[in-house]
């Protein structure tokens, strides 16, 4: 099920746009809103991601991509709040649980959902966040409860909406514009597309994708053979220590510039781009991740909080040590 919870994991993100009180602060920083960000910011949140999801927090990739990311949230300061903080790790958890169910060839059990959560909530500890819900089923009351108070329209939360999406259709037609953006709604709940500001999809659209979501599972369950291999879409390692990536999003970003490669961008991105320096074609490491201005700025105390962090892993994390984990180093 790695499309259905790669997929959800997209749109949770998209959902936390939903959050009125969180999105002024994206507009005003300009990562969504400037095109020659947006792009970057997606390719270096979706590394960040995947070397702690797809690989394992404990490892060394995992531990200095989430210290990066720990980095990052604390230039904010308060400016983030707490409960924002707990709202985006329950979409994280709950989005693709309700993917998987709604889409996938059969639901999640429910130790598979009780898992799911209690590695968040250790991702959740190790980034100093305060009272997350102790169960699986108090963070479903809780985010219950909070979207109810949060979730409603302003015109930051359209802004970051539309410049999500203007991205995603960078490499399609633009006669499939119209027609992607009513699937895309049809992912969303009713509530959820008031607030992004997103016009309801047509039914026939709404039927199409339970059409062939319902085919892609049953083709899966009944003709499917299963893997050979457990599926790893994290970045790969050279010989120099940096990681390529696998996959080609709306730009090119961290892909390794070889031919195949660039027949394969040119292909996706509809001939306009191929990888190059302008994309970071050399590779990255995780400590340099996020917005191009922190990348050295960064470093030590990255690297720094990804010691203490390894240590309090060693020592059994939260469920020894106590939580939340939270470190104070100098930027």
């Amino acid at each position: 099920m790695p499309f259905g919870f790669g997929f959800g994991t997209q749109w949770a993100l998209l959902k936390t746009f939903a959050v009125s009180s969180g999105t002024p602060l994206l507009v005003k920083t300009r990562q969504l809103t400037t095109e020659t960000k947006v792009a970057k910011r997606a390719a270096d949140t979706g590394a960040i991601l995947s070397e702690f999801l797809i690989g394992s927090v404990d490892s060394d990739r995992g531990l200095k991509a989430l210290s990066k990311l720990n980095w990052i949230h604390r230039r904010y300061g308060n400016r983030i709040t707490n409960d924002e903080m707990i709202h985006t790790l329950a979409m994280f958890v709950l989005e693709p649980q309700r993917w998987i169910d709604r889409y996938e060839w059969r639901p999640m059990t429910n130790l598979e959902k009780n898992a799911s959560y209690i590695y968040w909530k250790e991702i959740g500890n190790r980034m100093g966040i305060k009272d997350i819900p102790a169960t699986l089923e108090d963070c479903e009351k809780w985010t219950f409860e909070f979207e109810k108070s949060n979730i409603y329209y302003c015109e930051s939360n359209r802004i970051c909406a539309e410049c999500t999406m203007d991205m995603l259709l960078k490499n399609i037609p633009k006669f499939m514009h119209n027609f992607v953006r009513g699937v895309s709604a049809s992912f969303l709940e009713e509530h959820v597309r008031i607030a992004l500001g997103m016009s309801s999809p047509p039914p026939w659209i709404a039927n199409l994708v339970w059409l062939f979501f319902s085919a892609r599972g049953w083709a899966i369950q009944n003709l499917f053979l299963p893997r050979w291999r457990p599926l790893d879409m994290r970045a790969e390692q050279s010989s120099d220590g940096r990681f390529h990536s696998k996959s080609i999003g709306p730009e090119p970003w961290y892909i390794k510039d070889t031919t195949w490669n660039r027949w394969k961008t040119w292909w996706a991105t509809q001939g306009r781009l191929a990888p190059g320096p302008q994309f970071k074609s050399n590779g990255y490491l995780p400590e340099e991740l996020g917005p191009a201005e922190f990348e050295k700025l960064s470093r030590n105390s990255v690297l720094n909080e990804a010691e203490l962090m390894k240590e309090y892993a060693e020592r059994g994390g939260a469920a020894a040590v106590g939580c939340p984990f939270s470190v104070s180093l100098n930027y």
